[in-house]
């Protein structure tokens, strides 16, 4: 989270922008937010409205209670699930269960988010938790069951009983890999060593051993004091690595850097050992089910193809002269000597303080989306009222850092935020509405099997909100220092998300290589391969220190199975997405639309083909890169001036 202080007084002048048109909600009573504050000291409109799902505790106990029995019933239906008929009623009693506990456990989150250390919203988070299992164990009962159905047997069986027909996605998206499914044993030996290929699950479900000892050893790892800017002795810890990372003070960061590092180089035989085994356990369920490669298993569950994979890396690494260029301007806006990894996190701009309510913010996000069209718009304005319920504003002393959306079918989304009148805030606002729309859009146009969109989609529609504010904010900057912050903060966004995690997304592949050619997987490859990735990415300009080559081991995602790729991927689908829509109008403004309202009705590489952007081809990764270039030689000139 990314906290700022904030004025008493809310200025006419915001961030040099002249505030001109009404505020979208005049009726909002004046507030001042406080992390310190207790929740009830925040006006009640800027909380969430829970009574959406539940209208009170009482009644969410009765209906998990309900839910507790209806289980119990599910249960008893596994003994006739072998039949046409049977299979159909637990079909109708599962799904129909499986939407009141999402919706009864999101409700539970979100009061425990709200209250963290309530010992009653921590008991009903709990509880909940336990239903989730309960109908998730459930689930695979199911899956057993459905996978008994070819083709040809679900179509007799549809005719039998026509009510199966509503549950076609579900069992379409089983028999998509039914060359993957194995015998019954098979499936049950598979499951139970930990198969995370077949269920979509949560990326901190279900972890494998390799993870859990990667966790463990993170955990248990003990870092040394630093000196801080002040000289004073800190301890550094992994939540305060970043803040040290970023220091103005070259020294407090190069300590930072060094510690950290030599840390984990201390222990790299044990960190490359466990990512070793992940990669092993990982191709182990691959060729279990008759993959050729790591990367093909893991994408095809989400109905992806390895060219999506490698066109991202294949187009970063012909592209990677802009980010030579901008090791260059680093160097130059720094007044440094050369660059190294410690001076990649400071900001290369002083930073321009820019207050801003919320009021303010909501207007500026408003008129940024405004390309969008009216439908959008509109939908967004609604949303960001917090009269209407769907977000939670403002900090308390007990309330959970961060932002997020979350949904459940048929329900508005909800937002959550720590809002404290920066800038930050306000982009952070647009990246969850984002979110929050293409939820929203999604369960309205489409049937609860087919309404959750895939994580290769996730991140679209909430950078394409960011870019979009970006855009709208660079171009109404009133002076050339409000620009260059702007600018520099531009570069970060695609920095991080594109080059670094493109970067992160071929370490991966490498490392699964490795296991797939059977070789050696240990320190010194994994050193060879991140130490080559990194000079190449950032350039000869770039001074690469000892020990730099350990940060692999400092990075979970690599235990996430290809998951890194899809933040790339998102980002330059966003920017690509927010650059056709203002320039093409309605036509790229229904096209995004219908993406975002298909949900996961089709293969995400479809829905995406059909808004206009082929994510297997380098256009949209191009365009982004170029975005990047454009603005590095942008900020150089006002930086000149």
């Amino acid at each position: 989270m990314r906290k700022r202080l904030f004025l008493l007084t809310i200025p006419l002048f915001l961030f040099g922008f002249i505030f001109v048109g009404d505020i979208p909600y005049p009726n909002l009573p004046a507030f001042t937010p406080d992390a310190n504050i207790s929740r009830d000291q925040i006006p009640d409109i800027y909380k969430w409205n829970l009574k959406d799902i539940c209208e009170s505790v009482d009644k969410w106990q009765e209906e998990i209670t309900q839910c507790q029995i209806d289980l119990d019933e599910l249960k008893s239906l596994q003994s006739n699930i072998g039949t046409t008929e049977g299979i159909t009623k637990y079909l109708k009693k599962y799904f129909a269960l499986d939407d009141k506990i999402n919706a009864l456990t999101l409700y539970a989150n979100m009061e425990r988010d709200a209250e963290a250390s309530n010992p009653e919203t921590i008991a009903r988070h709990e509880l909940a938790l336990n239903m989730t299992e309960e109908i998730m164990r459930e689930g695979a009962v199911l899956r057993d069951a459905a996978m008994k159905y070819n083709s040809e047997k679900l179509n007799e069986a549809v005719k039998e009983e026509p009510e199966l027909r509503e549950f076609l996605p579900y069992f379409e998206s089983l028999l998509r890999r039914e060359k993957r499914m194995l015998s019954p044993e098979e499936e049950r030996i598979l499951s139970l060593a930990g198969d995370n290929l077949w269920a979509q699950i949560d990326l901190n479900e279900l972890p494998a051993a390799p993870e859990k000892a990667f966790r463990a050893l993170s955990a248990d790892m003990t870092l040394p004091t630093i000196k801080d800017e002040e000289g004073n002795e800190v301890q550094l810890t992994f939540s305060n690595y970043g803040r040290y990372r970023g220091s103005s003070d070259r020294e407090t960061r190069k300590r930072a850097v060094s510690e950290m590092f030599n840390t984990l180089k201390s222990l790299e035989n044990t960190f490359a050992t466990t990512l070793g085994e992940q990669a092993k356990f990982s191709l182990f369920l691959s060729k279990a089910r008759g993959y050729n490669t790591v990367l093909e298993a893991y994408l095809d569950k989400d109905n992806l193809t390895p060219d999506v994979y490698m066109n991202l890396i294949n187009t970063v690494r012909e592209n990677v002269k802009p980010l030579h260029k901008y090791i260059n301007l680093r160097k130059k806006a720094l007044n440094l000597d050369d660059v190294h990894l410690y001076d990649l996190y400071v900001p290369m701009v002083e930073q321009t303080e820019i207050e801003m309510d919320y009021n303010t913010g909501a207007k500026y996000i408003l008129e940024a989306l405004k390309p969008m069209g009216n439908t959008y718009v509109e939908q967004v304005k609604k949303g960001m009222n917090p009269a209407n319920g769907w977000i939670d504003v403002y900090p308390s002393n007990d309330k959970n850092s961060g932002a997020f959306s979350s949904s459940t079918y048929g329900i508005h989304p909800y937002v959550k935020m720590n809002f404290q009148n920066s800038f930050d805030d306000v982009s952070t606002l647009a990246h969850e509405y984002g979110h929050a729309m293409h939820s929203y859009f999604a369960m309205n146009n489409q049937p609860y099997l087919t309404w959750r969109y895939p994580p290769f989609l996730a991140e679209i529609a909430s950078t394409c909100n960011e870019a979009l504010l970006s855009k709208y904010m660079i171009e109404n900057a009133k002076n050339k220092k409000e620009k260059a912050w702007l600018l520099s903060e531009l570069l970060e966004t695609i920095r991080t998300t594109i080059y670094r995690q493109t970067l992160f997304a071929e370490f991966e592949l490498r490392l699964h290589q490795l296991s797939e050619n059977g070789e050696p997987i240990g320190a010194k490859q994994l050193n060879e391969i991140y130490s080559e990735l990194v000079k190449t990415y950032y350039g000869p300009d770039y001074t690469f220190d000892n020990n730099d080559e350990i940060e692999w081991a400092y990075i979970p995602h690599f235990y996430y199975k290809y998951y890194v790729f899809t933040y790339a991927n998102g980002l330059s689908a966003g920017i690509a997405f927010a650059e056709k829509i203002t320039k093409e109008g309605k036509t790229a403004q229904d096209a995004y639309l219908g993406m975002l309202k298909g949900g996961g009705s089709k293969p995400p590489l479809e829905l995406l083909k059909n808004a206009g952007l082929d994510m297997t081809k380098p256009d949209a990764i191009i365009s982004a890169l170029n975005l990047f270039d454009k603005t590095v030689d942008e900020l150089d000139q006002l930086l000149s001036d």
